[in-house]
């Protein structure tokens, strides 16, 4: 319904255009009156309508006055005025105003109608095009931040080259020229579980995440990006002075977005070691990861790169690391806990400070180091059954011959621990994948059969697969290399191929049996897509043929 107000000092005219309107049947609801404009401001102002249908000549204040205030006060609001002054001044000023029509009393209904049904058809017409046009606005930005996923990848690996890379940060509008840089790497839930049973982001995390988004848009020197499914790392740009100064202030913003409500959330803060070319990011991004891995000992919520080699270096001395690690390192708990959330390549870094958490006195006993052994022997096989894996290559392994070998040494204890849990967090991983390909399956079956749907989301494909948006977002991103909305385009784009190929249909006709109720907007991603309109590809084709 379209929502009109209606202004007008004589009280016949105002109640015959009351009456003589059906109002509903076109579309229209009455949403208020007023006897003149200084009365019918405040009224305007909290009705908000999306038309005013005002009289030119009112008391106290004109219609003309009542029509420049309210455009600026309500955008979009539409105002057609009534006039018994055929004075073409008065209908100058209407039109610098903007108002939609100035129509002369006394007006007919079928006249009035006719007006009034142009206007909703533009109204219409220009709210389907704003819905279009942010809906576009979504997409790309969908888009975009998948390739800066993509870029963050290639940059921290070193699988492109450098001149490569600073083409790939042009074209995605970031700023990498810096003289330092540094890498911090953060969760919002050190329980993030890639066992598969942790389904995706609280509220809480979800409202974190905007705020995050928000503060680093336009960020002089820190760009934020997805690291994997539950964490993020953050690009650090400075002068060789203060680096370690704008990595800090970045911290200390995440520490009041992460700890905004006071109460202890598993957050997690890692920060790298600078370098002074980009070509060393590697070197920042291996230092985060090796310090975000302690994720799972230490007792803080941020740690930095430096002072964890410091603790490192003081561990023989007994207890200086042992100050901030967790000193129930036996706890199962612990172990229960990166079984469920570490990372394969982060099992070697943990191992060895699993071991040096518990300490080197203790281990140099052979009994001591045996009960480390089983217990953890006892938590992979508990974590792994309670998953419903087959635990029976495992056990058939872990002989007593075998524990009693590795027990001999601290060096054999830990080679084998790491060797267990990396079995462990493998078939932990497959059999996640195998519940993801299931949802993937499930997911992509209802995309496929429904592509041509002009209402299908995120949200719509996320429920048929019986997992949340926010998680399903990460996961199909994540495992399928592109966002949903990059598989749903091309796949209408693939689609729309096949129709202006093989059939004569029209492009706005084809537009709607790819999903697009807008022709124009179909047209304008086609070529946005595909590097040429609907009509010049179907040309290209016929001329190949």
């Amino acid at each position: 319904m379209l929502k009109i107000f209606l202004a007008e000092d004589e009280v016949i005219v105002r109640e015959t255009i009351k009456r003589m309107i059906p109002w509903e049947d076109l579309g229209f609801e009455l949403v208020g009156e007023a006897a003149d404009g200084e009365m019918a401001l405040p009224l305007l102002l909290r009705q908000k309508p999306d038309l005013l249908i005002t009289d030119i000549k009112m008391p106290f204040m004109d219609g003309l006055t009542l029509a420049k205030v309210a455009k600026k006060e309500i955008p979009g609001l539409k105002v057609v005025i009534l006039s018994g002054y055929d004075d073409f001044n008065y209908a100058k000023q209407a039109i610098n105003i903007g108002v939609e029509d100035y129509l002369l009393k006394p007006i007919t209904k079928n006249a009035l109608i006719e007006r009034l049904t142009e206007i909703r058809g533009k109204y219409e017409h220009e709210r389907t095009q704003k819905e279009y046009y942010e809906k576009f606005h979504r997409e790309m930005q969908a888009y975009e931040k998948n390739s800066s996923r993509d870029f963050f990848e290639a940059l921290v690996s070193g699988s492109m080259d450098m001149i490569e890379l600073y083409k790939r940060a042009e074209k995605l509008g970031l700023d990498i020229v810096a003289e330092a840089y540094n890498i911090l790497i953060f969760t919002m839930n050190c329980n993030e579980d890639f066992s598969g049973q942790r389904e995706g982001y609280s509220s809480w995390e979800a409202e974190s995440l905007e705020m995050l988004e928000n503060f680093f848009a336009g960020h002089p020197f820190a760009m934020l990006f997805r690291s994997n499914i539950f964490s993020y790392a953050v690009l650090i740009k400075g002068d060789k002075e203060n680096i370690e100064e704008n990595t800090r202030l970045c911290i200390e913003e995440l520490r009041k977005i992460l700890n905004r409500r006071g109460d202890r959330r598993q957050w997690f803060v890692a920060a790298g070691q600078p370098v002074e070319r980009l070509s060393q990011i590697q070197k920042s991004y291996h230092s985060a990861s090796r310090a975000f891995s302690q994720r799972y000992l230490y007792d803080e919520n941020i740690l930095y790169y430096n002072e964890m080699e410091s603790m490192e270096k003081q561990a023989g001395d007994g207890n200086a690391y042992l100050q901030k690690v967790d000193v129930n390192a036996l706890n199962p708990a612990i172990l229960q806990k990166f079984l469920s959330n570490g990372l394969l390549e982060e099992t070697e870094n943990f191992v060895k400070d699993y071991f040096r958490a518990i300490g080197q006195e203790p281990l140099e006993s052979l009994v001591f180091r045996s009960y480390v052994t089983l217990n953890v022997r006892f938590s992979v096989i508990s974590f792994l059954k309670e998953l419903g894996c087959d635990t029976g290559i495992l056990e058939s392994e872990n002989s007593e011959e075998t524990l009693t070998e590795s027990g001999k040494s601290l060096e054999s204890a830990v080679a084998y621990a790491e060797k267990v849990i990396s079995q462990a967090l493998t078939l932990r991983d497959q059999n996640s994948g195998n519940k993801n390909k299931s949802i993937l399956k499930s997911a992509i079956d209802f995309i496929d059969s429904n592509y041509m749907e002009e209402d299908i989301s995120l949200n719509k494909a996320a429920n048929a697969a019986n997992v949340s948006a926010n998680h399903f977002s990460a996961l199909f991103s994540q495992n399928m290399g592109q966002t949903f909305i990059e598989y749903l385009t091309s796949l209408r784009m693939n689609k729309a191929k096949e129709y202006l190929r093989c059939t004569g249909m029209r492009s706005s006709e084809i537009a709607g049996r790819v999903g697009y109720k807008d022709a124009h907007y179909f047209s304008y991603l086609f070529k946005k897509t595909q590097g040429m309109t609907p009509s010049d590809y179907r040309k290209a084709r016929e001329e190949q043929s």
